[in-house]
């Protein structure tokens, strides 16, 4: 069926300048590659040039030509224009990753610091608890005590994104100092998972791919590890967590206050403020539920669809999104030839190799990128943020003085069950 918004056929073809301009404009809005191969063959046809050029070769020649000569110009003339403009948009598309991944280091330079804090081995200007290094984990950009990047920072950063080593930057938990000590210390090298806070169904395809984020939480960021390795910064995670500790027991004194309140609670019979969480929630298999609750003659129907749903997920969270995103990116960005490593499963392979050719584009632009970013900021000019996960609030909108979180709340009622002013001084 004829798209009615486009040209017949038939209809005739502009014999002025001015109508063939507006012609080709409708045209190439409309994506009408027929209409204008149309003219264009045409046009081709009308040519003493084409005719004479034609004269060598078999009569039926100058039409066959002339409709491919015709298409192949429309094709030009309608998908040109767009595609250079894509080409564009992809070369601004890695300055703009490559921009907001420089802060990465300025993560991993608060995150050292943090260690040290925690230590007593230094102060810093305002902070008051550990919970406030996940605010500035938010919004680091604005951080006023955390020094600028250097050359030598950049250097190893370009080295890092060129190493096998690479990790694409996900939603890292960047100042997660509690998760990521604790799978240091079950694993002795900071490559163990952990159990992410949110419930993002990650599951496994049963290959023993992690999709989705393939294991970011939890573990410490292979950026942390490659730049731990090469100044050996890792002794500051071994450090004391002196900090910690004392928050930890100001916790713990609230804890239990808690606890002796519920139970005196559950003691007169007042349940309904000390139940306990369902423990379903946040679970990923509700086929124990659906068992429970459905009924029996629904229930083999529900559970066929429901794996089948599943089984969807994993394949277009697992190996297929993330294949696809960085295979394309690779044969998209990477304009050489690319070499790929042997492995077991050529799926895993395939993500290796879209992801090492990300790295080493992101780590070619890297140094102009970062010296465009200090003349932006030397000249008062806006510069490019980290990326962002999800809404922030403004950060001139925050109140630092704000206490309504668990931890410093909890810390504060501590300070009080021990007869101690109500404050972070300890």
């Amino acid at each position: 069926m004829e798209d009615p918004s486009l040209p017949a056929a038939d209809s005739p073809l502009p014999d002025t300048p001015e109508a063939r301009a507006a012609y080709i404009k409708e045209a190439q809005a409309k994506s009408d590659l027929t209409g204008l191969a149309r003219l264009f063959e045409a046009e081709l046809l009308a040519l003493p040039a084409f005719a004479e050029a034609m004269k060598p070769y078999f009569a039926q020649s100058p039409p066959h030509l002339a409709r491919s000569y015709g298409s192949t110009k429309a094709a030009a003339y309608i998908r040109g224009p767009q595609l250079l403009k894509q080409a564009g948009a992809r070369f601004v598309e890695i300055r703009e990753a490559a921009a907001h991944d420089l802060w990465d280091i300025q993560q991993k330079k608060l995150f050292d610091l943090q260690c040290r804090w925690r230590a007593e081995q230094i102060t810093l200007p305002g902070v008051r608890h550990t919970q406030e290094f996940r605010q500035w984990e938010k919004y680091i950009e604005y951080c006023p005590w955390l020094p600028p990047i250097t050359a030598d920072e950049v250097a190893l950063y370009q080295a890092y994104l060129r190493s096998d080593a690479y990790e694409p930057s996900r939603n890292w938990h960047w100042q997660d100092y509690d998760t990521f000590r604790r799978t240091v210390e079950s694993d002795g090298n900071g490559e163990g998972g952990g159990d992410s806070d949110e419930d993002d169904r990650d599951e496994t395809d049963g290959d023993g791919y992690e999709a989705a984020e393939r294991g970011a939480y939890g573990v410490l960021p292979a950026w942390y590890r490659y730049h731990d390795a090469a100044t050996g910064a890792s002794s500051l995670l071994a450090l004391p967590d002196v900090r910690g500790e004392k928050e930890a027991y100001y916790i713990g004194l609230t804890e239990a206050d808690k606890a002796e309140k519920l139970a005196a609670q559950r003691a007169r019979g007042d349940l309904a403020a000390s139940l306990p969480w369902h423990p379903f929630i946040g679970q990923k298999d509700f086929t124990s539920y659906f068992q429970q609750f459905e009924d029996p003659a629904d229930l083999p129907r529900l559970l066929r669809w429901y794996e089948a749903d599943r089984t969807d997920y994993r394949r277009r969270n697992g190996y297929l999104f993330e294949a696809t995103h960085w295979m394309e990116r690779a044969l998209v960005h990477q304009a050489s030839p690319w070499p790929i490593a042997a492995h077991a499963d050529w799926r895993l392979a395939l993500l290796a190799a879209g992801m090492r050719a990300w790295g080493h584009q992101l780590a070619d632009v890297l140094a102009e990128v970062w010296q465009e970013e200090e003349q932006n900021r030397a000249l008062g000019l806006s510069v490019t943020g980290p990326k962002l996960y999800g809404p922030r609030p403004p950060f001139a909108e925050l109140d630092w003085a704000e206490e309504e979180t668990y931890q410093p709340k909890f810390i504060l009622r501590g300070r009080e069950l021990a007869g101690e002013p109500r404050d972070f001084n300890f």
